[in-house]
């Protein structure tokens, strides 16, 4: 062959491998924009960000400052879609008082603060227009382990437990009456969620107990002034319901949908939907983890097929299958066509006691818990308007852990797409889903900082949040600097970030990272 020839073969060669990888490689993570904020050296702070969709973000700095005061300063910085400032507002909170929860509503924001060993509460509202505070005190019950805090109208829902028993207090804002929800104050009885219904005015609180060797499954609803209303009961000679969620369809009408067990355990079995009317359950449809196609993805090939082999097996000698799985079941996403449920798959890095796992709009204040868990994977199912089970895929997590449990993975809506990414040291692993088809595997992307001039030194803590529309947030702490020379500078960031899709399919040339 002439040399020359050879010459082309090669380069031919070369440029179909670089081409071939690159099927689909155009879709990126963008970073649309990013916000710097310094941390103080000489006062101890700690940052928040809550998403507040098209109205922007509010981040919340509290700290002791400069002051030499004993109170905590707390500083609120609402910004817009473009990560500009809206509004600042400051509010200085007694030293007797200790933060316990936040609640993030449609028009404000809400802070439950308690005074230890009194039964001495203290409510702060946020107004997301214009940043005006208002106060509320009440006496609750002294000694409450609060798990949730929620707000319906001006009343607050607080529940947790009270001398080893569940409570539910509602307390109005203006007249400062506090009421126990009654029928919850019962043994051997856990809160699994308190749902509010704003439109209809419900209070949904969902119990797991065991009775007599069996496990109850209940939702006891209370209408706004907190009357008892009506009772469901799940039971089911099997299996036992973990958690449930309401998605309603009228006040009479809703589907629950959560995931349940083999027996009184915490360890999922699977998932399972059911038609409520009337108070009254249909047969809910069970869906097996082994039922769903891709649950087992996050294994290696040939531990995946022994999986499916041993599971095959066991159904064909009519044994059924038992699986260890815990979950952490996320909001459910309700879109015009259909409901999708996301959860994480984990493990405690230790021997624990089983969490107590709060809906997840509420943020708990909360020490660390000394084990810690790691994550294997997350799984995402679609259900369609009427309850029926369409469609799964899932994301596999690798070696990532967290001290507390938490939602890590974030499922974004795009076209007619899922974008699944998750943070870890300083980069966002991507995944491109449609329905139960990887369309764009795992990707990596570094979180630049704001100037080409700066290099990330450092990254600590990193975490993800739906935004509005295709966006969604990175947000936590990094040492950036010039120079990887000397020890650079502290900030929180947030980044705003989207994925763009169009070019799914394609081929085209990757970038080594995500473009500014």
């Amino acid at each position: 062959m002439p040399r020359f020839l050879l010459s082309c073969f090669r380069v031919n060669i070369v440029w179909l491998l670089v081409l071939l990888p690159a099927i689909g490689a155009l879709a990126q993570l963008q970073q649309a924009d990013r916000l710097e904020i310094p941390t103080s050296s000489s006062a101890s702070e700690q940052f928040e960000i809550f998403s507040l969709g098209e109205q922007g973000i509010l981040s919340v700095i509290r700290g002791d400052g400069y002051s030499s005061s004993r109170n905590e300063q707390w500083q609120f910085v609402q910004y817009d879609t473009t990560l500009k400032v809206r509004w600042r507002a400051a509010y200085k909170l007694d030293f007797r008082y200790i933060p316990v929860m936040a609640y993030k509503g449609v028009d404000a924001g809400y802070w439950l603060f308690a005074e230890p060993d009194s039964d001495r509460f203290l409510f702060l509202q946020l107004n997301f227009n214009d940043g005006s505070i208002d106060t509320f005190k009440g006496n609750l019950l002294s000694g409450v382990d609060v798990q949730q805090f929620k707000v319906i109208g001006s009343k607050a829902l607080v529940s947790g437990y009270y001398r080893s028993r569940p409570v539910v207090i509602i307390h109005s804002f203006f007249d400062h009456t506090t009421r126990v929800l009654p029928g919850l104050f019962e043994k051997n009885t856990e809160l699994n969620n308190v749902d509010i219904n704003e439109v209809d005015g419900y209070i949904n609180v969902i119990t797991y107990a065991y009775r007599k060797k069996n496990c109850v499954f209940e939702i006891k609803t209370y209408n706004y002034d907190g009357k008892f209303l009506k009772r469901t009961t799940l039971s089911d000679s099997r299996y036992s319901f973990i958690s449930g969620q309401i998605v309603p369809l009228n006040p009479d009408d809703s589907y629950l949908i959560g995931n349940y067990s083999v027996g009184c355990t915490q360890y999922s079995q699977g998932l399972y939907v059911t038609h409520i009317e009337n108070d009254k359950p249909a047969e809910p449809q069970f869906i097996e983890f082994s039922d769903l196609q891709n649950f087992f993805n996050y294994m290696k090939p040939k531990r995946r097929q022994r999986m499916l082999d041993k599971i095959g097996k066991r159904k064909s000698l009519g044994k059924e299958n038992r699986f260890r799985y815990r979950l952490l079941v996320h909001e459910l996403i309700q879109t015009e066509n259909e409901i999708v449920l996301v959860a994480e798959v984990y493990y405690p890095n230790q021997r624990s006691t089983n969490p107590v796992i709060s809906g997840g709009i509420s943020r708990p204040y909360i020490s660390r818990s000394l084990e810690g868990y790691r994550y294997t994977h997350a799984i995402v199912c679609g259900f369609d308007r009427s309850g029926k089970f369409m469609w799964d895929n899932c994301i596999t997590i690798k070696d990532l852990t967290s001290f507390d449990l938490q939602e890590m993975v974030q499922v974004t809506p795009v076209d007619d797409y899922f974008v699944l990414a998750y943070p870890q040291e300083g980069e966002i692993h991507t995944e491109v889903i449609s329905r139960d088809k990887v369309v764009v595997e795992t990707e990596k992307f570094k979180i630049n900082p704001k100037s080409e001039k700066d290099k990330v030194l450092n990254n600590e803590d990193g975490y993800l949040s739906p935004w509005y529309g295709q966006y969604f947030l990175a947000y936590g702490m990094q040492r950036i600097g010039s120079s990887s020379i000397g020890q650079g500078r502290e900030i929180f960031y947030v980044n705003k970030l989207t994925y763009k899709t169009e070019d799914i399919g394609k081929v085209g040339l990757k970038s080594d990272s995500a473009p500014r």
